[in-house]
């Protein structure tokens, strides 16, 4: 079974959450953690849901930023030992991809997952009206493809 967990500074991991519920219609998969909104501690959310995966569940659990409060404490539990993998600097295309592969999610798998959906990240120009560039295309040089999606 894939279970994952999203925790992330303020509500990025329940507007993930929801993101994913609109798009797929199904989020149960996902639990939700958004962190720092109170003086609460977190960390028992992590605990339950590690102590919640079996040994043949395909877990991972997404943190927000590299390096972050979130990830430090996410990195002292034992993830190795509950077999499940953690990824950060998530978005939602990776966890969209996580979800909805049909392929096993091995560490192949999801590094492959990480790098397309890393490659997704762009910076964008908006195109001058009237010089026929594509606003969905980097630095508007639009493909054939493209030139006709919202014709």
């Amino acid at each position: 079974m894939r279970k994952f967990l999203i925790v992330s500074h303020g509500r990025m991991a329940s507007g993930i959450k929801s993101s994913v519920d609109v798009l797929t219609g199904d989020s149960s998969a996902i639990t939700a953690v958004d962190s720092y909104l109170d003086e609460s501690d977190y960390t028992q959310e992590v605990r339950s849901f590690l102590e919640g995966c079996a040994p043949d569940d395909e877990a991972i659990v997404f943190t927000d930023i590299l390096g972050g409060s979130v990830f430090q404490r996410v990195v002292q539990e034992d993830l190795a030992r509950s077999g499940v993998t953690h990824v950060t600097g998530t978005n939602l295309a990776v966890v969209l991809e996580c979800l909805l592969t049909p392929d096993a999610l091995t560490p192949q798998t999801v590094d492959g997952i990480c790098q397309t959906a890393a490659g997704q990240l762009k910076r964008v120009e908006a195109p001058v009206p009237g010089s026929g560039a594509d606003a969905t295309s980097e630095k508007g040089k639009g493909s054939s493809a493209d030139d006709d999606f919202f014709a």
